[in-house]
């Protein structure tokens, strides 16, 4: 996915220094009001099996029915089901044993099964919309949420080489990472076929059933050879799900893969907690790997293209015949103006994942806080996610509202509008997140190879990263079981809280040539994690009796 170009951002900005304040803006109007008060009360009057599905699925299935709750919502956006009436979702289970109930009872609801897990206790599945209240009913079932998509950290492949004096360093240690198997996590590898016969690409080992599909995957490789030819290559898609792609972590380390890279991120993977896939991060370095993981696209605080705004919750007053209050962002207001469309919009607040009993709810309005466009209000008391999210397709110069429900306690929130950007008098630093984060992941930004000063296109230290690469630091609180980390103080949710990681850890080259199709040039920080992983498998093979953590002291 392509991040917008400068110039898009620099007329944003300039259109943002006259755009309204807080003072300006107009207040939530009676109309809005009502539409907030129509939600709320479709939330207090579900029943316990809608109370485990998702909003978004439930007002999808409202309109299904002609439900006469959606009237007074006529702008609501909803997912749409398949021309078969089936719609992808994932499927939280309280047990493995609960599982192979779930998956029994699917083809039942005449269901398409996709993938599942015993281990994360999950499974993804086609389901007929008119069927999920019945899916939700089983005992076996926490939770039904649409299924939740990868994003790419790809902006459109290697003078890279040059740049991090990678040849000069092969000749004087005499390595091209011989000895080393680098193995990337993307979409797939498409093109590999071709790009091999080109000579572009050696041998491939592709995960059996996991090649995925599209072509980032195939770019990544050619970086990785590119800077170390000798090193043997593999490759697993990222995309099935999430849990599957937590799975391939743990099977390409089985398979022998010394280092590996992804330039991957699930929407609900949290900034304040390790997930599954953190946790399989953690598992293959805790077993002497390295991990390179892109930072991501999604703004930073420094270049005013911030999509993130992270804080403690700010009560700003009562929301008239609504039981809850609104966030004040910063300056006086209830809401923060989106300045560049973003793919979705999405909250999440610290407490642990399927222990929150904090009720928080995100409303996507126009510019005029007139109409409720989207809004995302689960539930959480006691056993659910902090997380709410929005429908892809966020709109230019929306506003996003965030309310905690009453008897919620104040939490730390994290708003992000991936590839979108925030008011830049109000957005913050924090973009990134999740598995990237990982204690011993090294999460990688971008520098364009094209902006080296030193002499012969070689990086001399003095350059930015780029404009759209995303920052840190990254405040974590809980492990992937949902305990506090050790160091993080106890009873403290709030932004002085939890352990601070230095993340980012260090930058790479992007804007470099391949030969793979649609990635020439190459940009984003999915092709700077391939280049920093590469130049890993140089180090390993001229230092063998390096531990990880020396490694990761000579890189850093």
């Amino acid at each position: 996915m392509r991040a917008a170009p400068l110039s898009l951002f620099v007329g944003l900005l300039c259109l943002g220094a006259g755009a309204a304040t807080a003072q300006e803006r107009p207040p939530l109007t009676e109309r809005a009001l009502a539409q907030i008060r129509a939600l709320d009360e479709e939330k207090q009057a579900r029943t316990p099996a809608q109370r485990k599905i998702e909003s978004r699925l439930l007002f999808a299935l409202y309109k299904q029915r002609g439900d006469a709750r959606l009237a007074a919502l006529p702008d609501l956006r909803t997912l749409r089901p398949d021309a078969d009436g089936r719609i992808l979702v994932d499927i939280d289970v309280q047990s493995p044993g609960g599982v192979k109930r779930v998956l029994a009872a699917l083809g039942k609801l005449g269901a398409q099964l996709v993938s599942h897990s015993l281990r994360l206790r999950t499974a993804r599945a086609r389901v007929p919309l008119s069927e999920l209240e019945a899916l939700a009913d089983m005992k076996e079932v926490r939770r039904v949420q649409a299924a939740r998509q990868p994003l790419l950290h790809k902006v459109d492949t290697s003078e890279g080489d040059v740049a991090h004096r990678a040849a000069e360093a092969r000749a004087f240690f005499g390595v091209d990472g011989t000895g080393q198997k680098v193995c990337v996590l993307s979409d797939g590898v498409d093109s590999l076929a071709s790009i091999q016969a080109s000579g572009d690409l050696p041998a491939v080992d592709v995960l059996p059933g996991q090649a995925g599909s599209g072509d980032e995957g195939t770019a990544m490789l050619e970086i990785v050879h590119d800077l170390a030819p000798g090193a043997s290559l593999g490759f697993a898609t990222a995309f099935s799900s999430a849990a599957q792609f937590a799975q391939n972590i743990l099977d390409l380390r089985a398979d022998g893969c010394d280092i590996l890279v992804d330039d991957v991120l699930y929407l609900d993977e949290s900034p304040f907690q390790d997930n599954a896939i953190a946790a399989a991060v953690n598992s293959v370095t805790a077993s002497g790997a390295l991990y390179f993981s892109s930072a991501g696209n999604e703004g930073n605080k420094n270049d005013g293209t911030s999509g993130t705004w992270e804080g403690n919750f700010n009560g700003n007053g009562s929301i008239p015949g609504v039981p809850g209050t609104a966030h004040n962002f910063g300056d006086g207001g209830r809401s923060i103006l989106v300045y560049a469309d973003s793919v979705t919009n999405t909250l999440h607040w610290t407490d642990p994942f399927g222990a929150s009993g904090n009720d928080y709810d995100l409303y996507i309005m126009d510019f005029g806080l007139d109409i409720v466009w989207d809004a995302s209000t689960n539930i959480q008391d006691g056993n659910d996610d902090p997380f709410e999210i929005t429908a892809t397709g966020a709109f230019l110069l929306e506003q996003l509202v965030v309310v905690k429900k009453t008897g919620a306690a104040d939490r730390m929130i994290n708003l992000f509008a991936p590839r979108g950007m925030l008011d830049p008098t109000l957005a913050t630093k924090g973009a990134t997140r999740g598995h990237s984060a990982a204690a011993d992941a090294f999460s990688v930004a971008a520098v364009e190879a094209a902006s080296a000063g030193g002499a012969g296109g070689e990086f001399s230290g003095s350059e930015s990263v780029e404009f759209f690469s995303s920052d840190g630091p990254r405040r974590i609180f809980f492990d992937s079981d949902g305990a506090l980390l050790p160091g993080a103080p106890a009873s403290n949710f709030s932004a002085s809280g939890g352990v601070v990681r230095q993340k980012p850890d260090l930058a790479a080259a992007d804007g470099v040539s391949t030969a793979t199709p649609g990635f020439n040039p190459f940009y984003g920080t999915s092709a700077a994690a391939p280049h920093a992983a590469a130049i890993a498998a140089l180090v390993r093979q001229a230092f063998p009796a390096f531990t990880p953590a020396q490694v990761r002291a000579a890189l850093l």
